[in-house]
């Protein structure tokens, strides 16, 4: 609430002026009623003028209210001085305490946060306390005092239904017309406040979708007023469509504003009173009256808490909308903020910022380095924005970026220069972080056509980062498409064939000098009647965590085979998320414990990676298998990881050299020497050699000279199916 004129002085003029124009008035057009002979003020307005007042102006409206009350009660009343004075003591008493009393429970904003969570305060207080006070104070003058005739009655003891009745029309002008007065004289001193009256509390009333609502419950309530409201008495009238106020109502708590419904009630609940024929048909007594007058109370105190309950609800929902679509750690709107953001503007640009290495990063630094990063691209960004353009967050590294306006390609290369010049720091330590960008025209694109072109435009962006570059999604959308869509079939592709058990298992020889060995087993996955190749498969099910599943899977098709070769000894591949993962050893032994398969029959082939990892895990994975009894070799060895001092403590059975050493062997000394120093190392350490890709009699010659046990290789035979093979 704002008083423009803030000076003591001027808010004594105004508050005083108020009460000049407004308790006469009020005092005039407050509702009676004749019951049994006797005329009963139905709502007593006076005090709902000094309420409203009193809520305006706070405790400046001290002294113009004791002022203009005296003017007002000397020029209606006319009473002697000493029951003049305390008749305005009587009439003020309760709205001073009262209000000095929530005050004090509330605290400086006791004006304000209408209806507020304190509505119950102000309620009690204000709507029973004070009337309370008024009334004792009376009776207690009237003890003491004599009054004029005119007023006497008001002082004096009379049935006790009388006196509920007349501090029930207290009750009524505190409750039901307080706002009455309050709303039109805050509009008086700011007229502004009047225009936002309507913004916030009418126009959302007549506009879609309560448009039709409000004029359907707008008409039947006036038709339900005039009818009551006419001079006419029936008991149809009074009995049936009294009620139908109270459920018109009911249904508009809801979906009307608080002020404005509140506003319309006390309107309603005016005319009902003031022209009373129809309403008060058949009420003749103070008890029926009494009813009456507690019915309307009743009511409106229940609006009003329900009012409350609906108003806390909307901010809440308000909250939780905002929350649903806002990311909690970066501030910024998130994917359903920028779905919503395409529904309602066609054709925009959208443009996808990709922090290439955030993922490495983070994984040393932690997640909330991420977040310091995006936090800090978003205040360096917002200078380089327009007032309409807006950044979104999206899991993982990526920003998605809104730019309205020509020549997107040349400010999004811009800004991808300028974030790549500009450094960000964690904890003091500067961050080598690589922006690629990719945009795109969006047309009215919304479910799974905008999602597939969001993902499109993340692996342009992702193309971006390595060609250091800004890539567009125009003519090329097909191309895009095809690219990034034919690794998802692959996947689904590879997960049919797991589910299906599709896993085909195939044979390679690896021999010695005399022809003697056993065989690796290779594996190839089928599909709807396809193979697919482990170069194709093997990416995808490491890539997205498959490895494990595929093993397991490879591991039980080889041993349910095995009963049809007996006495072989085969060689398996492991994959090395699989030994990374804890219970991994515990699940393959349990298989062979399963299947009754000797654990001397089958070698583990690992990588140099896993034999020479740092893994806590897949050492101990290694050991257990080991342990059981499985021989352990390692595949593709002086590739990697290998150097002599880790073959001093290497712990394996066979030890097979890679194919780079082998292909030329036969014309590269350097290479001989490699392999001849090998086979000398792992005949210290009482291992036994294989070589892979032997493909010439040259090079079996050579290699069985320089000390290779076994080999393998196309020379020696080509991988055929498993069930072809021979016992």
């Amino acid at each position: 609430m704002r008083i423009l004129l803030n000076d003591p002085t001027k808010k004594f003029l105004l508050a005083l002026g108020l009460c000049l124009l407004f308790i006469p008035f009020s005092r005039f057009i407050s509702p009676r009623a004749i019951i049994d002979g006797n005329s009963i003020y139905l709502a007593w307005l006076p005090l709902s003028v000094m309420l409203a007042i009193m809520m305006l102006f706070g405790r400046h409206a001290v002294l113009p209210l004791i002022v203009g009350l005296s003017l007002s009660n000397d020029w209606m009343l006319n009473l002697p001085y000493p029951q003049s004075v305390v008749l305005i003591a009587c009439q003020l008493s309760g709205v001073f305490v009262t209000s000095a009393c929530i005050r004090l429970l509330i605290g400086r904003r006791w004006r304000f946060g209408l209806p507020g969570k304190n509505v119950g305060v102000r309620i009690f207080w204000f709507g029973f306390i004070s009337p309370a006070i008024i009334k004792c104070s009376m009776y207690l003058s009237g003890e003491y005092m004599d009054f004029p005739l005119t007023v006497s009655s008001y002082f004096e003891s009379s049935s006790v239904i009388y006196t509920i009745v007349d501090v029930q029309s207290l009750v009524s002008s505190v409750l039901i017309f307080t706002m009455l007065f309050y709303y039109p004289m805050r509009m008086i001193l700011n007229p502004r406040y009047a225009r936002a009256f309507w913004i916030r509390n009418v126009r959302p009333s007549i506009t879609r979708p309560l448009l039709f609502f409000t004029l359907y419950w707008a008409l039947a309530l006036t038709l339900v007023l005039i009818i009551l409201c006419s001079p006419y008495e029936s008991d149809y009238i009074a009995g049936y469509l009294v009620p139908v106020i109270f459920i018109l109502y009911f249904l508009a708590v809801s979906r009307l504003s608080w002020p404005f419904l509140n506003l319309t009630w006390a309107v309603s609940v005016f005319l009902l009173v003031a022209y009373n024929k129809n309403f008060l048909h058949g009420v003749d007594t103070e008890y029926s009256l009494a009813f009456i007058l507690s019915v309307l109370i009743s009511f409106t105190i229940c609006i009003l808490f329900m009012s409350q309950i609906y108003f806390r609800s909307d901010v809440l929902k308000h909250k939780w909308q905002s929350q649903a679509m806002q990311d909690p750690l970066t501030g910024l709107p998130n994917l359903r903020a920028l779905e919503n953001f395409l529904a309602l503007h066609q054709k925009v640009s959208i443009c996808c910022l990709r922090i290439g290495n955030l993922d490495f990063l983070s994984r040393h630094y932690g997640m909330m380095m991420r977040v310091h990063c995006k936090r800090t691209i978003i205040s360096e960004l917002q200078p380089l924005l327009g007032a309409e353009e807006k950044l979104y967050q999206l899991p993982g590294s990526e920003l998605f970026l809104v730019l309205e306006g020509p020549e997107t390609m040349s400010r999004l290369t811009h800004i991808v220069d300028f974030l790549n010049s500009r450094p960000i720091y964690w904890n003091n330590t500067r961050l080598e972080l690589q922006f690629g960008a990719a945009w795109g025209i969006v047309d009215g694109l919304e479910g799974e056509d905008l999602h597939h072109t969001l993902g499109q435009l993340s692996w342009l962006s992702e193309e971006a980062c390595h060609t250091q570059h800004v890539l567009a999604l125009d003519s090329s959308q097909s191309t895009v498409s095809d690219q990034t869509t034919g690794p998802v079939l692959l996947l689904n592709r590879i997960k049919r064939a797991l589910e299906g058990n599709g896993v085909a298992l195939y044979a390679q020889p690896i021999v010695d000098a005399q022809g003697r060995g056993y065989h690796e087993i290779l594996t190839r996955l089928v599909c709807d009647g396809e193979i697919i190749t482990p170069d194709l498969f093997i990416p995808m099910i490491a890539q997205f965590n498959l490895s494990k599943r595929f093993d397991m899977q490879v591991l039980e098709t080889l041993f349910t085979s095995l009963h049809a070769h007996p006495g072989l000894h085969f060689s398996v591949n492991l994959l090395p998320f699989t030994l990374m993962q804890k219970e991994s050893a515990a699940e393959i032994i349990a298989l062979f414990e399963q299947h009754g398969v000797d654990a001397q029959a089958i070698t583990i082939e690992i990588t140099e990676e896993q034999a020479f990892s740092n893994s806590e895990t897949s050492v101990k994975n290694i050991q257990k298998l080991h342990d059981f009894g499985c021989r352990i070799a390692i595949d593709d060895f002086g590739t990697g990881y290998a150097n002599y001092e880790r073959l001093k403590t290497l712990q394996a059975d066979i030890i097979k050299i890679d194919g780079c050493f082998v292909r030329d062997i036969v014309t590269d000394s350097m290479d001989s020497m490699i392999v001849k120093s090998i086979c000398d190392m792992a005949k210290v350490k009482n291992l036994t050699t294989v070589a892979e890709f032997v493909e010439t009699e040259e090079q079996r010659a050579l290699l069985l000279k320089l000390g290779v046990d076994y080999l393998q290789g196309y020379l020696l035979g080509k991988p055929r199916p498993l069930s072809e093979l021979l016992a």
